[in-house]
Formats: structure tokens, sequence, C-alpha cells
């Protein structure tokens, strides 16, 4: 078993399994919860793949409708089996993968075996594929996106012509008509295998304990088939244009959503994820002209926000903003990237920005929850948990060069949704 000192006293274990589950275990002795994460590396974008060098094709929306339909395999209930246990369980699909999770006080053992239980073989009867079906029909039916969700929706379609960056994870009332016992076989024999999982514990427990549970456990000891790697083949080409404008009656106000695109070369680096949002914060801190620049315009408000998007295959850095003043928004954006592109950055003030991050590294350690989410987080992200946090600490300034040169025009797209007078 790999252990990896975090921060002093503080450990996170590794160990793989023989059936290839990847199992992480951040023991927290002084807590009363335990968390448990099981990620499936299927999402919604696995609806197009190869598998053993043959093209595959799924009806878009089969993780999000396996995820359901595993809450009753093999006819048992597996939200009442927690219930009863005074647990908590649940689950979410996203592109890339699916998460099942609980947090519990007692019956850890029993309840890991539960949850373990469930993907050893799966049984699912026409009759429950009827009503969840009609369940995520009605689902699909009440998802009323807001304008601004729209908006960046838009804003996807414009930066990757590519389906797969852009589909809905739940499907659509028409995809889902095909999913069927055949369908949900396909998914699982090539997508829920253990090597393409990962399993991650936080809480009072011991490591080696847990490890001899799951060695002993019926999911690590069938005899499942060779692990075959899932091929996905995507393009991170746009469609040619960098702006897209929608007049809307009816709309309280103009929303902006502005999307630049980090280049493959960046995001592909191993470090993407260390870097990536302190940058931001960086340049957008108020000693700064970027600051400076907003907030003199008005800009820098409640209605302003800014954040990385980020999957293994793609990355942006997108800004949000609902305004009257449209054109002066954009002129503003232009003179962002600019400021950004000269940026000086002072050690002083990179290094009392880095110990503030350290510090609340380290207050994030101290909370479960957020220690969880947070190795949680890497985990999901294929960051190598044993060298990110030493890492962390060895962050230098001209770390961040590389991040200036991002803010190009030819990485800039912009979507507008307008009031229609």
């Amino acid at each position: 078993m790999k252990q990896t000192e975090i921060i002093k006293d503080e450990f996170v274990y590794e160990y793989r399994l023989a059936n290839g589950l990847d199992v992480f275990i951040h023991p927290k002795p002084r807590f009363i919860q335990t968390f448990v994460s099981l990620h499936v590396y299927f999402g919604g974008r696995d609806f197009r793949y190869r598998f053993d060098n043959e093209k595959y094709k799924l009806p878009q929306g089969t993780a999000h409708f396996l995820e359901h339909m595993l809450f009753e395999n093999n006819g048992s209930s597996l939200s009442d089996y927690f219930l009863n246990n005074n647990a908590d369980i649940n689950a979410y699909t996203a592109r890339t993968m699916t998460s099942y999770y609980f947090r519990t006080k007692n019956n850890f053992e029993d309840l890991l075996n539960r949850l373990l239980n469930n993907f050893v073989d799966y049984d699912f009867s026409e009759k429950s594929i009827k009503k969840e079906f009609k369940i995520i029909s009605q689902e699909l039916s009440m998802n009323d996106d807001s304008d601004e969700t729209k908006a960046f929706k838009s804003l996807q379609r414009l930066m990757y012509k590519d389906e797969s960056f852009n589909v809905q994870v739940g499907g659509t009332k028409t995809s889902i008509k095909e999913i069927n016992k055949l369908v949900l076989k396909q998914a699982t024999d090539h997508f829920y295998h253990p090597a393409n999982m990962r399993l991650l514990i936080s809480g009072n427990v011991n490591p080696q304990d847990v490890i001899n549970q799951l060695e002993n456990h019926i999911f690590t000891k069938k005899a499942w088939p060779k692990f075959k790697e899932i091929q996905r083949e995507v393009t991170l080409e746009d469609k040619g244009r960098h702006l897209f404008r929608k007049k809307i009656k009816g709309l309280n106000t103009n929303i902006i959503e502005i999307g630049i695109k980090i280049p493959a070369n960046v995001f592909n680096s191993p470090d993407h994820f260390l870097l990536t949002d302190p940058f931001i914060e960086l340049a957008f801190n108020p000693s700064f002209s970027v600051y400076k620049l907003l907030k003199v315009r008005n800009f820098y408000n409640n209605n302003f926000s800014i954040s990385p998007v980020y999957d293994d295959d793609y990355s942006f850095i997108n800004i949000s903003m609902q305004t009257k003043k449209v054109k002066l928004f954009e002129k503003t954006i232009i003179e962002l990237m600019e400021a950004i592109n000269k940026l000086k950055i002072t050690e002083k003030i990179f290094g009392a920005y880095n110990r503030s991050q350290i510090g609340s590294y380290i207050k994030n350690l101290d909370d479960l929850k957020a220690s969880h989410n947070l190795i949680e987080s890497l985990i999901a992200s294929n960051v190598d948990i044993s060298t990110y946090f030493e890492k962390k600490k060895k962050v230098k300034l001209s770390d961040f060069e590389v991040y200036k040169d991002i803010f190009k025009k030819e990485n800039l797209y912009i979507v507008e949704y307008l009031q229609e007078s």
C-alpha cells in the first residue's frame, strides 16, 4: 500500500486491487462520519467510442439512465437499504463520469459491502426499464433551462463543433427510447469494469482493515475479464465563428457569455489543475489593472463571474456578465485580455497569495467533508495525488507565464443574448 504524507501527520493511502480498482483511503480518526465515493468513468459524452479496436455507439443519455437503474439492480432497492441503516446515498452523472456516494456514522463495513454488491452483476427487468423511462422522460420535460444556462450552452456550441462537448447528459426523450436490456448490457460490459473505477474513503477508518475487507469481497474475487481501454475520439475545432448574437423578447437584461479557449498543450500539462485557478485569482487581484479596469467601469459586481471550465479533454476560461452596456463590456474584455498579457505579478504579491493558498488548503484538510471533496476532485481529474500536494508547496511565479499567452483574440469567443425592444 502506497502512503503519501500530504501535510504533517496527514496521509492518503493508495492501493490497486487484483481486479484493477484503484482505492484511495484518507483516514481521519478524529471524526465520526465516513464519506465514500465510487467513480465510474462513464458519462454523457460516451455515446460513441472505440472498444477493443471496434467502433461502438450508445443512445445519448445511457450513462444517466444506467445510474438510475442501478438503484434498483437485481430487484433490490439500494436507497431503501441505506435509509434503513440511517445513511445517505446518492449519485450523479456528469459529462465524463458517474459517481455513487454515501456518508454514514455507523455500519460503515456493512454499507460498503452493500454498495459493492451492486456492481458485481447486473439484472434489469423490462418492467423496471419502462418505469425508469417514464421517470426520466418527466425529468427531461421539466428541464426548463434559464436564459443564462441557454447562453452558456450556446457558448459551448460556438467553441466546439464536436457534439460530445455539448451533449445533454440525460439525453433526450427520443434518444432514451432506444435504451433496452441489450444497451444496458453493452454499457456495463464496456464501462463498469473495476479498472475503470476509483474508490475514495475518508473518515475514521483503518486503511489495512479496509483493504482486507475489499480483498475478501466478491467484487474483488470475481473472475473479471481483462480490461480493455475505452478510446474516445474528439476534435477541439470550432465552427469557424467567434461571435453569436441572439435577440430575445422578454429578457430582463442582456446576457453575455465569454469563453477563452485554453490550448491543448496547456490543459494537457500535468500541472494544469494545479495552476489554472490560482492564475485567474492572481490576475484579478485588486492590486492589478485588470481588476481596476472592471471596477472603474462598474462591471466588477454581482453580475460578473469568472471561472475555469475543464474536463480531461478540453478547457476554457468562462466569463459571465449581465449588463445594459454591451458594447462597452466588449471593449473592456479586449482591453482586459491585453492587460493580462502584459501583467507583471511581483514576487511580494505572489508570496502573500501563495501563503494564503497553503493556509486555506491546510484548513480544508482539517474538515472531513472539504478534504474528501478536494481529494475527490483530484481523483476525478486524474491528478496524481502522490505528487500534487508537494508540487503545490513548490509553485513558482514563473510557472504562470504560459497562461498569459492564452489571452489572445484567436482564443476569444462571445455569445450575446440581447433584449429585443
